[in-house]
């Protein structure tokens, strides 16, 4: 329906006809107009990429005063502070410290246990061994020890003994028996016996040969050379061997006794060492000594060449042994020597 006119409002819901031309500028007052079509347009183009976030690696020559350092040299920079050289130093010395301790621990421990099983190869403390009333020895002995070389048959009981020199050794020819121990006859050759003192007139002293008999009277086991004290790790067992078959068959221990520290640990132990293990003995670091022990574990060798002290044990029996005893001899010449008087 049309009332007065033509009504150009577009009805609702119609499409509204599009405009080949700009809508008029706004005037806003002053004469210039907004939106005209005189405006450029501006081509259309990719979108602008961002700036990088990271600072760009300069040389370090050509850096500028507002170049800033990257993450990893800031870092280098704080630890240089944190951590200056004396500090470094210091964690190197007690690191070095450390690896010393570590390792003197382990040389340590490990001749702790070197010297337990040493324990364990060397023979063994108290060992039950047959009686021995009656033995016989071989002696090669010199200075610094008593010098005596021969033979000499002990009975362990009495004392009493008897001596033969060695043939084409030094004591060649000469005989002592003691049948007592407090008294010594001597003689050379087979030719009539004598009285035996103490110095060397005869080719050998008898303190000598008395003292002899005293170390090698109760030598019966390991124990004679291997005292419980020194064998706390004093002994180092440098070989052990068998030698010989069947009932000949010994058990070699070459040993290295640390004679030093024994002294300077148990000097009573050591005074008896002195004077009942090995006559003439020194200290030494190491001092090297050999035993051999038989199967019946009875000790039957000794050597060491420091002292120049060496024996063998050639028998052992629980017979007594009683040599003969000069004394009616010489009482029978000295009678015989004397001139009968006259009426």
């Amino acid at each position: 329906m049309q009332t007065g006119g033509d009504d150009q409002t577009p009805a609702m819901g119609s499409p509204v006809p599009a405009s080949s031309s700009p809508p008029p500028a706004a005037d806003t007052g002053d004469g210039a107009a907004t939106g005209s079509a005189a405006d450029p347009v501006l081509p259309a183009g990719a979108a602008r990429q961002s700036p990088p976030t990271t600072d760009p690696v300069v040389p370090a020559p050509h850096r500028s005063p507002t170049w800033y350092r990257s993450d990893r040299d800031r870092h280098r920079s704080v630890r240089r502070r944190a951590n200056p050289w004396y500090r470094q130093l210091l964690r190197y010395l007690v690191a070095l410290i450390m690896l010393g301790a570590l390792g003197a621990g382990l040389y340590f421990g490990a001749r702790a246990a070197q010297d337990y099983l040493d324990r364990d190869q060397l023979p063994s403390a108290g060992a039950d061994v047959p009686e021995i009333r009656s033995t016989s020895f071989q002696v090669r002995s010199s200075s610094p020890a008593p010098e005596v070389d021969g033979t000499l048959t002990i009975d362990t009981a009495s004392g009493a003994f008897q001596f033969i020199g060695r043939n084409g050794g030094p004591q060649d020819g000469i005989e002592v028996v003691s049948p007592s121990r407090s008294t010594l006859y001597v003689r050379t050759a087979g030719n009539d016996w004598a009285a035996l003192s103490g110095d060397q007139a005869s080719g050998i002293n008898g303190n000598d040969l008395r003292r002899v008999v005293d170390y090698l009277s109760d030598d019966d086991t390991a124990d004679a050379i291997l005292p419980n004290r020194l064998r706390r790790g004093y002994v180092d067992l440098i070989e052990r061997a068998t030698e010989g078959e069947g009932d000949d068959q010994l058990t070699r221990y070459e040993l290295e006794l640390d004679t030093v520290g024994f002294s300077d640990d148990y000097p009573a132990q050591w005074h008896d060492f002195e004077n009942e293990a090995i006559p003439g003995v020194q200290e030494a670091r190491p001092l090297p000594v050999v035993i051999w022990l038989d199967a019946e574990d009875v000790l039957v060798r000794v050597r060491d060449e420091q002292t120049s002290w060496s024996w063998e044990r050639l028998t052992y029996s629980d017979v007594p042994f009683s040599p003969q005893d000069p004394a009616s001899t010489l009482l029978e010449v000295t009678t015989d020597s004397v001139p009968e008087s006259d009426g």
